[in-house]
């Protein structure tokens, strides 16, 4: 063999080399990048679960309004995982029709600044769906609460 040759095997051996290295390296920055976003992922769940929890607790011991507490737990469930989410409005009708009627009410500034009279409309709707849906709301919260908690 000549010189040349030895040269240019030498120098794809190193290339080769090279780029094994690089691969490897980037194969184990992206298995860091898995491994925490994993870790994100079950803390975000873990959080949107205890928060579940908390507004089922709520609701149950009659310590929130039925609708408030509908209304917040309709929209968490809406971010947990899919391997942790139900169909809700299969498995949860009394939060559904609850969420339903109160999801398009103004709350906080838009509320303080529409008319008194219409704020009045909304409370009585919103107070005539509570009485009418609570014990399924309240059969509901007793089930996601069931269902968030820890075994």
């Amino acid at each position: 063999m000549n010189v040349t040759a030895v040269i240019l095997i030498t120098l794809a051996c190193v290339i080769v080399v090279a780029l094994a290295f690089y691969a490897g390296t980037l194969l184990w920055r992206l298995q860091q990048q898995t491994q925490v976003a994993q870790q994100q992922l079950e803390k975000k769940q873990k959080y949107l679960r205890d928060s579940i929890s908390v507004i089922c607790k709520a609701v149950c011991e009659e310590q929130c309004e039925l609708s408030e507490g509908a209304l917040r737990l309709w929209v968490l469930l809406d971010h947990l995982a899919p391997d942790h989410k139900p169909d809700p409005v299969i498995t949860y009708p009394g939060l559904y029709k609850m969420y339903q009627v109160v999801k398009d009410m103004p709350t906080h500034k838009a509320r303080q600044l529409q008319a008194k009279s219409l704020t009045a409309q909304q409370d009585e709707v919103r107070i005539k769906a509570e009485q009418e849906l609570k014990e399924s709301i309240l059969f509901d919260a007793a089930a996601l609460l069931k269902r968030v908690q820890p075994e």
